[in-house]
């Protein structure tokens, strides 16, 4: 990749619902912030943003995971195969693209990504983990999922999120307390005050 001396990541991480996107956006359009195009195996929803993704099948995830084209990667098994489930991703090309317009990107990460993220510290990036959470998880994903605008989730969905949100918190707790830069809970916060307090905790002007 280009000289990333003077190049920023944010990488932002949390369970579903937690404010992700909105933060994201907010980022995006109030301070420029450039936003590289996220790889993903899933199919395309309908409140995804034009543009924001490269829907791949599994086959050609498995080539650019092969090459060595990501920046960073994970999903849901063990293989990139449709049997495992889903895959995420961010392509060294993308951020090298969105770098031209901005030296700091902004990313969404899985809490898988943690020791990724950390491996890229030690080989030179400059990278900063945000962490949105709850106070009660449970409480948290199940309300913000239950009064999504969006989507219809089912209860099955939103049971399968819980579940999924509770392991990974219980399992990457205390990497995050380790690596994250500031960790929001974003129940105790409106919108602009999640957007404040990541700002202040970041450094960033606003």
């Amino acid at each position: 990749m280009e000289n990333i001396k003077n190049k920023l990541i944010i990488a932002i991480t949390g369970p579903s619902g937690a404010g992700k996107t909105t933060l994201v956006n907010n980022l995006s359009t109030r301070l420029n912030i450039a936003v590289p195009r996220h790889c993903t195996t899933r199919l395309q929803r309908k409140d995804d943003q034009e543009g924001a993704y490269r829907y791949l099948s599994h086959d050609e995830y498995a080539y650019f995971l092969k090459t060595g084209d990501f920046l960073i990667s994970s999903g849901d098994g063990p293989e990139v195969k449709k049997e495992y489930g889903n895959f995420y991703g961010i392509l060294k090309q993308d951020c090298s693209d969105s770098w031209n317009k901005n030296d700091i990107i902004v990313l969404f990460v899985s809490y898988k990504d943690i020791d990724a993220l950390s491996q890229l510290r030690n080989d030179g990036f400059n990278i900063e983990i945000v962490a949105l959470t709850f106070t009660n998880i449970e409480k948290g994903v199940k309300y913000r999922l239950t009064n999504d605008p969006l989507r219809n989730h089912t209860e099955k969905d939103i049971n399968s999120r819980i579940r999924c949100a509770l392991s990974d918190t219980e399992k990457y707790e205390k990497a995050l307390q380790r690596y994250a830069k500031t960790i929001v809970y974003t129940d105790m916060l409106d919108i602009e005050g999640t957007y404040e307090k990541v700002c202040s905790d970041l450094g960033l002007r606003r």
